[in-house]
């Protein structure tokens, strides 16, 4: 019974201290000086009129605007929100251009992309560059464009649906919304972030 006991406890005592261990070594590994990474793509569009090209390339976008990055699935709720929202605001395109990603393209096609958003009989149409197969394309670096080791999807941190993200020219996430439902403050706000930046 003894070492039944004295078994528990140093159990107890070690993994009480392991929580500390493990923080000094991460603190050890984390540099604060190191600047964030930053990365861009070039993905296919819907191939629609108003996606303009069939290939988007986000620094070209970036150096015209700041972009509106908004991560979407199919079936979000959250997202046919923000997608209405954005749509019927009174957003200015020349101070900041949306382009809606695919998120989950490893669970659903871009076929169901194109009904939700990309169709203009849909209550969710999106009249803005539309790009999919960020899921199975390598993200570049964003100051050289050579191909990193992981997808877009990835490189921007593997972020949930509904995600919108407003990027400067640099490629610096400056703004995120933080409500899962469409906010016309929190769309307002990024409208105004932009247009500080394009001044």
């Amino acid at each position: 019974m003894r070492k039944i006991a004295g078994l528990l406890l140093t159990l107890i005592l070690l993994s009480a201290s392991a929580g500390c261990l493990a923080e000094e070594i991460q603190g050890e590994l984390e540099d604060p000086d190191a600047e964030e990474k930053r990365y861009t793509f070039t993905l296919p569009t819907l191939g629609r009129d108003v996606d303009g090209v069939s290939m988007l390339d986000l620094t070209t976008e970036l150096e015209q605007q700041p972009v509106l990055l908004f991560w979407v699935s199919s079936q979000c709720q959250g997202c046919h929100e923000w997608a209405e929202g954005i749509r019927d605001s009174n957003l200015n395109y020349s101070v900041m251009q949306p382009v809606t990603i695919h998120r989950y393209g490893n669970f659903e096609d871009a076929d169901k992309i194109m009904q939700v958003y990309g169709n203009n009989s849909s209550d969710h149409y999106s009249p803005w560059p539309v790009v999919i197969d960020a899921h199975s394309r390598l993200a570049l670096d964003f100051d050289t464009r050579e191909p990193s080791e992981l997808s877009v999807v990835e490189a921007f941190g593997n972020l949930p649906t509904p995600s919108v993200i407003l990027l400067n020219e640099n490629g610096n996430i400056v703004w995120e919304a933080s409500s899962y439902w469409y906010s016309a403050d929190q769309l307002e706000e990024a409208s105004e972030i932009a247009a500080g930046l394009s001044e």
